[in-house]
């Protein structure tokens, strides 16, 4: 399972989720840290999520070509602390 923020619920029955990892880009500084940021597809069959809002996605079955993650839950709505 990844945690990310939603960046776009344009689509129907689909939100796109921005999850953000950190790594060493090389072995010769292990103490530097790199952000890097890849953008799913999610299925939300309820339409629940909202821009902004951090949720939990969980691979499963491919449901379209690009689409292979549901909606599991929301961890923290978008204006909440």
């Amino acid at each position: 399972a990844l945690v990310g923020s939603v960046v776009s619920t344009k689509m129907q029955k689909t939100c796109t989720v921005a999850v953000t990892r950190y790594r060493t880009p090389n072995s010769k500084m292990p103490t530097k840290y790199q952000r890097y940021r890849k953008k799913f597809l999610v299925h939300d069959e309820m339409e629940a999520a909202q821009m902004g809002d951090q949720v939990l996605i969980q691979p499963c079955q491919r449901i379209s070509k690009r689409k292979h993650f549901l909606l599991r839950e929301i961890v923290q709505a978008a204006g909440q602390l």
